[in-house]
Order: C-alpha cells, then structure tokens, then sequence
C-alpha cells in the first residue's frame, strides 16, 4: 500500500457488477490502486465511509449542450453570444459535477472546446468536456435560421454549413482545428417542415465527414430522425446516433450488426410535451403537425425504445440538455431513471458509465478497476433497489481529478 492512499467503503458497481460489500483505494495521483470485495482489511488510514453508501463510476451524459440560454428556443441557442454563453454554462459545469457527472460530451455549442480546456486546467471545476465545437448541417437544414439572411445565418450559428464532400471534409478540418474532440453531423432536419422530418446531406457527404473524422482519430456522430436518414448514416459509418426517432426492427437490425451506439435522449422530448418550441420555431408548426409529431415521439419513448432493447443495441445515456428551463443541467439523472423503466436499473447505470466511455472513445473512465482514473460518484442509498438514489440530492461525494467534492458541505457554503 503506498502512503497517502484515500479509501472508499461501501456497495460498489464497477461499471457492469455488483459488489455488495468492498472498498476503492486511490492514490495521490488520482488513479486507482485496489478495489476489493469483503470486509475492508486495513486501518489507519483516509476512509471516507457511512451507513449505506453506493460507489459508482463517474457519470456521463453523452449528449448534452452548453448553450448558456434561459429558454428553449433555437433562436436564443444561436444569437446568444458565446461570452454570455461561457460565463453562464460555468455554473452548468458546478451543477453537474456536484450531481456526479465527471464526464459529458458536448453535441454542438459556442463555448465547450474552451470549457473543455479551462477545465483541464484547473480554471473552473466540472466535468470532463468532450466537445464537438461547431457542429456539421447543410445549408438550409436543421440548425440555419431561415428567417435570417444567409450570412448573417452562418456568422451567428453554432453550426457549420456544408454541400458537396469537399465543403464536407473542409468542415471536419475547421472544427478539429478549434479543438473538437467529436464530430456532430445533422443527417435530418427536426419537425419544422411538416409531419414528416426529412433527411439533411446525402450519403456521399456522410462519408466524407465520417471518412474524414476518423483519419484524424475522432469519433463521429450524427442527429437522425426518420427512417431514410437513420439509413444514410448507417451507411455512412457512424460510430452512434442520436436520437434515432424512426426506428424499426430491420433499421435496429442494421444498426446492432454495425456495432453502432443508439442514444435516444427520451428525457428532452417528455420534458417539452408542453413546449412545442423546444426542437423548431413554434410558429412553423401548426394544426395537424403538432399532432403527428406528438404521435412520431410518444413511439420513441415507447415503442421504439423496446426495439432497442429486444434488438441488443448498445443504448446510451444521453439527455440533449440544454441548461435551459426544462432541461437544467444537475438533473441528467433522470434520464437514467428512465432509461430503467425498460432496461432494468442496472443496465441503465451500465448505460451511463462503462458503455458510455466506450461510446465516447475513453478507455480510462467509466468503470471502477485498478489503474483506471479514480472518477468516483457516492451516493446515499441502494440504485438498484430504488433508482431515484441516483438523483442529485443522494449524491454525497464525487471524486474527479485528484480531488474530492463533499457535496452536502460545499452546498451548505453556497
């Protein structure tokens, strides 16, 4: 045992099993040195222990957005900006890492490549940022404020505009230069244009971006609603979708054999169900629409999640928070709760530790194995007795970079 060692003591899940009974060393470096099963062998030392505790892997959210806005409106995510946009998604950062987050992958904003790199350096506290910077659509597709002149349009989104593979492959270069660490590609439009969400790019272009991506060791994928879009990108080679709304049993099929992730982000479409702003501009839909669209989400957060589970798919944690009034971020978790209802609680907790570093390429995070980065959360209660213990207000201390969050006593000082 090597001195200065702290000590967790409790329920542990690794990341895939259960131990009822064990303990978690980590050393001066932030890495850790034992996991044991049983009754804990040494004393002496830095215990932090108490009556009914969880340790699990950090959590992470592998689709979420500082966007830094108060509402849920595209228009404010992309006029906002991104100064406004940093110093507001710095108390997002706090939010989550108190609510035992220590890893979340950014799908597009203004300000995540550099809250990434504050992070890292110890300017700010939160989780570990993997950030997409820009993310990738066509002229006139998901994310282009039509009611804007195009320049203005293209100067003000978060989005890059792109047709034709060259404009595609220049793309992917523009925003790994920024600092991506993830490309995100729009392969659909939302429901703006009717009751049907039509698809954005077309497979050659896919392929240019993901071709390119992954020559430069970077992971890559896309937004996808309807069944011609979760085609393309399939075919494209992504390496997860988002969303995914559409899916069938033959596209599940495709989709498992491909060895693709599938996030569905159930927790933002139940938050909006009386905000119909949330994914288009509120006065494109009307009448009918709204009706068709209410049924094309209430499949997916029903039917098309068993899909994915009777299908085998690699089904993700993933919330598509934004930060805003329906979608705070600190209240990830909830997605974790619902992801439960159809996968059970401890493939749901799989979702959002070990299977979601495998989705967002970290080979060092996730599980709770020796040599591993100690990034802990503990929580007060039994998850897979009762789910809600993963909430935030369970959450008791959070281990992250070398350091401890007491979330009970940092919360009494704020």
């Amino acid at each position: 045992m090597a001195s200065g060692e702290r000590y967790f003591k409790g329920r542990i899940f690794d990341g895939k099993r259960i131990i009822e009974e064990g303990w978690v060393a980590i050393g001066n470096d932030g890495t850790i040195t034992e996991v044991g099963e049983g009754k804990f062998p040494h004393s002496g030392h830095d215990i932090i222990e108490g009556k009914d505790l969880t340790i699990l892997p950090g959590l992470i959210d592998a689709h979420m957005h500082f966007f830094g806005c108060r509402y849920e409106d595209i228009a404010e995510w992309n006029l906002i900006s991104g100064e406004l946009a940093s110093v507001r998604s710095v108390t997002d950062m706090r939010n989550l890492i108190m609510a035992g987050f220590t890893t979340v992958r950014d799908l597009g904003s203004k300000t995540a490549v550099h809250l990434a790199q504050a992070e890292i350096e110890g300017d700010i506290k939160g989780p570990n940022v993997i950030a997409s910077g820009h993310s990738l659509a066509q002229t006139g597709g998901n994310d282009d404020l039509k009611f804007l002149p195009l320049d203005m349009a293209k100067a003000l989104s978060y989005s890059y505009y792109c047709d034709g593979p060259w404009e595609c492959t220049s793309a992917v270069r523009k925003v790994i230069r920024e600092g991506a660490t993830v490309i995100k590609v729009y392969a659909s439009g939302g429901f703006a244009a009717g009751n049907r969400p039509l698809p954005n790019l077309t497979v050659e272009e896919l392929k240019a971006i993901v071709e390119e991506g992954h020559r430069s060791g970077v992971k890559v994928t896309a937004h996808a609603y309807g069944e011609e879009a979760l085609n393309n990108v399939i075919d494209a080679g992504i390496d997860s979708i988002e969303h995914g709304i559409g899916l069938t049993e033959d596209i599940a099929e495709r989709i498992r054999k491909a060895g693709i992730y599938y996030i569905p982000t159930m927790s933002v479409y139940m938050a909006e169900k009386d905000n119909h702003g949330r994914l288009d501009l509120l006065p494109r839909i009307r009448g009918k629409s709204r009706v068709n669209r209410s049924e094309i989400i209430n499949r997916h957060v029903t039917k098309e999640i068993e899909i994915a589970r009777d299908s085998g798919l690699k089904i993700v944690m993933g919330t598509d928070f934004v930060g805003a009034e329906n979608s705070r971020h600190g209240d990830n978790a909830i997605e974790i709760e619902r992801l439960s209802k159809y996968l059970g609680q401890e493939k749901a907790l799989n979702s959002s530790t070990s299977l979601a570093a495998d989705c967002v390429g970290l080979d060092n995070a996730g599980r709770i194995k020796k040599g591993h980065s100690a990034d802990l959360v503990v929580v007060k209660g039994n998850p897979f007795k009762d789910i809600g213990k993963i909430r935030k207000n369970a959450v008791k201390y959070v281990f992250h970079r070398s350091a401890v969050f007491d979330v009970d006593a940092i919360n009494k000082v704020s």
